[in-house]
């Protein structure tokens, strides 16, 4: 007799350094801003994108999955998304990774 077992992993939990947090809907705004790494003051040389969420705090993030190929600068995005924390290491030097799920308006 054979069994075969196989185990699954929940769809939000598949990147092993990163866990799902919550699903969150956030504001993009219409510009991008200087993005420094998480702990650090240096400065990327990539623009980030600027986000509100619905505590009202502002933050700039590297990026959102995703979003980019719908993101067009001079335009504001209300989206949801999916929000990972990092699993393991000090909190504070990883920032939380966006993956985006839906738009609900673009301004």
């Amino acid at each position: 007799m054979l069994f075969l077992f196989v185990g699954c992993t929940k769809e939000e939990d598949v990147d092993g350094d990163y866990k799902y947090e919550k699903t969150d809907t956030i504001s993009v705004l219409s510009h991008k801003e200087d993005y420094f790494y998480p702990g650090t003051s240096i400065k990327s040389k990539n623009k980030g994108y600027v986000i509100v969420d619905k505590d009202m705090r502002k933050s700039v993030v590297s990026h959102i999955d995703g979003f980019d190929s719908i993101y067009e600068e001079g335009h504001e995005y209300l989206i949801i998304v999916k929000v990972y924390g990092p699993r393991y290491g000090i909190q504070d030097l990883y920032e939380h990774r966006y993956k985006f799920v839906s738009l609900i308006s673009k301004k």
